[in-house]
This record gives structure tokens, C-alpha cells and sequence, in this order.
């Protein structure tokens, strides 16, 4: 974790840019890595994103109804994990085996990150592509778009992934290095387990802005980050943000899965790490 003396030896198996993305994450709680440097697979890329460019398209077309009944997240439409009338929980998305999206999520390629910067397996909870609606007239920041510390996990990881080139006006993501526990700000309102939100001002005045990143960049950038640390975004101004993004705990935390698997009976083809991340969404099928 940031700021530890005594970090876990690094996996032999682990490429120089899982190797090189593990001590970003040690160092500052954020690594960035291109699609095409951590797969080196044009065709799984070209796949991912002519699916999730659908999803856009199905999405701008409803752009007015969704912003006529929205409430809490206007700014947001999300593909699998969708708000119901009412505000209620909506059930969980089932997704087959051989899914693309759940695929990338188990992937070694960012498995091994996100297992050997936690130095233990993790379990992938949630998983979704994300539409940021721009809204030129929104005077303030709401929700997610003001900085905070996520709940469930202490040192839980998130990975967001730029299908589109997201500049400064797509609401691109920022955090702050050195932010989560162990780091240099960790101690400043300090994670606790069901997250916190700091005042916007006492904020302001305690973390100068150069250790603020904002992450903009082309389609194809990974972020892997541990969102305990402070980090916020998805304040759009003129452009769309498309991205899809990934969610792991610990043991530590008890949080279920938002989503199920439905296995063949003649197997899934998971194994190892892979498996264990599976665990949590297969006790809910």
C-alpha cells in the first residue's frame, strides 16, 4: 500500500508493465497504462470498444428521457447496474460465462495488477460501462464528482478504462496521490468503512494542487487506482466520458457482488486467480 516500508515481493510472472503498474500503485495509489501496452491485443480492443460504442449510441438516443427522470445521478448512465422507479435497488445483471466484459475483468492482465498491489487474491464485485452525460448548466459538483474516499474496503481497487479520448471538459477522472492510507495524505479524514466526504473547503485549503491529478487522455487508457484514496470525477461540461469499470475487495470486506454468472454444465474455463475473483457473484446464482 502507499507509503509501506515493506512492500510484498513482486510475482515472477508479472510483465514489466504489470510489474511497472504495481509500484505506481505502491507509490502514489494510481497507475495509467495503455490498453495496447498491458494486452497487446488489437483484436480483443476492437471487440471491447464496437460493443460499448453501441451502448453510447442506445444512450444519446434517450439522452432526454434520462435527463427528464433522473434524480440522484443525472450525469450518469450506466449499462448494467441501472437505478429502478423509485429509487430501488435494481436486481442484479447476469452475465454468461464467456461475456467480454466479465472476461476482462477475471483477465490476468489486470488480475495480477490488482492482486499483487493488494498482496493477496481479490474478488471482483462490480463490473459496468458508464455514459458521463454532459450538462453545461450544472453549477456545482454532486455525489461521486466531489472528492471523497469509497466505502467497503480499505485499499479497494477500481479500474476505469477511456473508450473514448476524454479531455478536460468529459469530466475526466482526478485523484490524489499519495491520499490513501500509509500515503501523504492518509491521515487527513482517514478511511473509514462507509466512506467520507470531506468539506469542500477544509479540502481545498489542505491538499495543494499539484498532487491533484486529473487523468484526461485517449480511448484506450487504464486507470487502476486505489480509491480510498481521494479521487472524484465525472464533472462534464461539453463532452461525453465512455469508459467501463471494474471494482475489487479483500476479505477484508464483506461486500457482495452486484452481479451474477451463469456457468455451463460443462465448464467455465476459470481457474486460479480467475476463480477466486468469481466467488462472490457465483454464491448469488
Amino acid at each position: 500500500m502507499p507509503g509501506e516500508q515493506q512492500a510484498p515481493t513482486l510475482p515472477n510472472e508479472l510483465t514489466r508493465v504489470q510489474r511497472e503498474a504495481v509500484e505506481d500503485l505502491r507509490r502514489d495509489g494510481i497507475a495509467i497504462v495503455a490498453f495496447d501496452h498491458l494486452f497487446e491485443d488489437e483484436a480483443r480492443w476492437n471487440d471491447l470498444r464496437e460493443d460499448i460504442e453501441g451502448f453510447a449510441r442506445e444512450t444519446e438516443s434517450q439522452l432526454g428521457e434520462l435527463r427528464a427522470r433522473a434524480t440522484r445521478k443525472a450525469y450518469l448512465a450506466r449499462r448494467f447496474y441501472t437505478q429502478t422507479e423509485g429509487d430501488e435497488k435494481p436486481p442484479p445483471w447476469r452475465f454468461a460465462a464467456d461475456d467480454r466484459w466479465l472476461r476482462l475483468g477475471l483477465s490476468d492482465e489486470i488480475l495480477g495488477i490488482v492482486n499483487a498491489y493488494r498482496g493477496r487474491p481479490t474478488y471482483l464485485i462490480d463490473l459496468d460501462n458508464w455514459y458521463t452525460i454532459p450538462d453545461p448548466t450544472a453549477e456545482e459538483r454532486i455525489r461521486s464528482q466531489r472528492w471523497h474516499r469509497d466505502p467497503w474496503d480499505n485499499h479497494i481497487v477500481k479500474v476505469f478504462i477511456y473508450f473514448n479520448d476524454v479531455g478536460e471538459d468529459a469530466g475526466p477522472f482526478e485523484y490524489v496521490r499519495g491520499s490513501a492510507e500509509g500515503g501523504k495524505y492518509g491521515h487527513l479524514w482517514p478511511w473509514v468503512p462507509k466512506g467520507i466526504y470531506p468539506p469542500d473547503d477544509e479540502f481545498e485549503a489542505a491538499i495543494p494542487h499539484e498532487d491533484r491529478l486529473t487523468i484526461t487522455g485517449p480511448a484506450g487508457t487504464i486507470i487502476l487506482c486505489d480509491t480510498s484514496g481521494f479521487h472524484c470525477g465525472g464533472s462534464a461540461r461539453s463532452e461525453p466520458r465512455i469508459l467501463s469499470y471494474l471494482t475489487y475487495v479483500s476479505g477484508d470486506s464483506k461486500k457482495p457482488a452486484r452481479y451474477r454468472v451463469d456457468l455451463p454444465e460443462n465448464g467455465d474455463g476459470f481457474s486460479g486467480a480467475a476463480a477466486t475473483a468469481l466467488e462472490r457473484a457465483l454464491k448469488r446464482s
